[in-house]
């Protein structure tokens, strides 16, 4: 199971022709690894999830990203603990799983999805998830090296879940869930045509303040001459995801980004099965696949080596490798 490293040989200070070039960086990633202590289940379409293998499937990826490859960070998409965990062992196992990430020997940034706030409301989960920041929000940038910008999005920035009941932003997915689903039960799709199927509790979207923020972060990102990683829980195009898995408003936050170059890649978590494509500007949207439905002895994490004209994703078991190149005129 182990990583193929294929890092170049240099001579002089340059790569050797028949070698490898050196990647600037690299990461690990890992998703939906939705752990509870728990008996197997099901999804609601009948696939079969492996509560407690899924933290052992954790446990194999930070012993593998620690011992062979060694990224420089890793990103967790989201999920870490099931819906199903009963509620008074919530916070004790979220502290589990989180503990097994703070085993890899390097920085580890979280991002939250669902069920992480069915277990747990924001102002007990993102102090866990070392998410500082004093008004709940779960968005933030960081710069691994001067010429790349990773952005986390908080894909449940506008959502029926989290936040208090009566607060602004609870009030206002309420709001839009009962304009645009007319089902009883707000995390059933029936009836919902198309595109409209993404309109369910179970996901959420991203407010005007983030949407400034992110503007503003491009633009930054645009004068710093960087290309930016976007990463979100929620699938933001759908030729790589389930109508059922996307961004409320992915529309929105994609018409954003294709206003600027710099946007190369977007990753993200949430629809199990995984997928991929390429957007009409160029930009490659990977969804990962879930850790939570690999049978027991199989795995789903991996790592991926940026360069400065792609990123090469190497998947282990049941993460689908790929090479990502960039597009040239995007760079013009």
């Amino acid at each position: 199971m182990g990583y193929s490293n294929g890092q170049a040989n240099y001579v002089n200070g340059e790569s050797t022709s028949n070698r490898k070039q050196q990647p600037l960086f690299s990461f690990g990633l890992i998703t939906d690894v939705q752990y509870a202590d728990i008996p197997d289940g099901r999804s609601f379409l009948g696939v079969p999830r492996y509560y407690r293998h899924s933290i052992l499937v954790l446990q194999r990826a930070v012993k593998e990203w620690n011992n062979h490859h060694r990224p420089n960070f890793v990103i967790n998409f989201g999920d870490i603990v099931d819906g199903y965990c009963p509620k008074d062992q919530s916070l004790k196992t979220v502290k589990k799983v989180v503990h097994e990430f703070e085993s890899f020997k390097g920085p580890v940034y979280h991002l939250i999805g669902n069920h992480c706030l069915y277990n747990l409301p924001r102002s007990q989960l993102l102090p866990l998830l070392r998410i500082q920041n004093d008004e709940g929000h779960g968005y933030y940038d960081f710069s691994p090296v001067p010429e790349y910008r990773f952005v986390v999005l908080d894909g449940y920035d506008i959502s029926a879940i989290g936040w208090p009941k009566d607060h602004p932003r609870t009030l206002e997915a309420l709001r839009f869930l009962q304009a645009k689903n007319p089902n009883e039960d707000k995390n059933s799709p029936t009836g919902l045509v198309g595109l409209e199927r993404r309109f369910l509790m179970f996901n959420g979207g991203i407010g005007e303040e983030q949407m400034k923020w992110l503007d503003g972060v491009l633009q930054e990102s645009t004068r710093l001459k960087q290309k930016v990683v976007i990463c979100c829980h929620l699938p933001l195009h759908p030729g790589a995801s389930s109508k059922e898995a996307l961004l409320w408003n992915y529309d929105e936050v994609m018409s954003l980004i294709h206003r600027y170059n710099c946007v190369k890649l977007c990753i993200a978590g949430h629809d199990h099965k995984g997928g991929y494509s390429i957007d009409s500007h160029g930009v490659h949207h990977k969804v990962l696949e879930a850790a939570l439905e690999c049978p027991p002895g199989t795995d789903a994490f991996g790592y991926a080596d940026v360069y400065d004209d792609k990123i090469s994703l190497h998947g282990t078991d049941r993460m689908t490798s790929i090479d990502m190149y960039f597009n040239p005129k995007a760079d013009l």
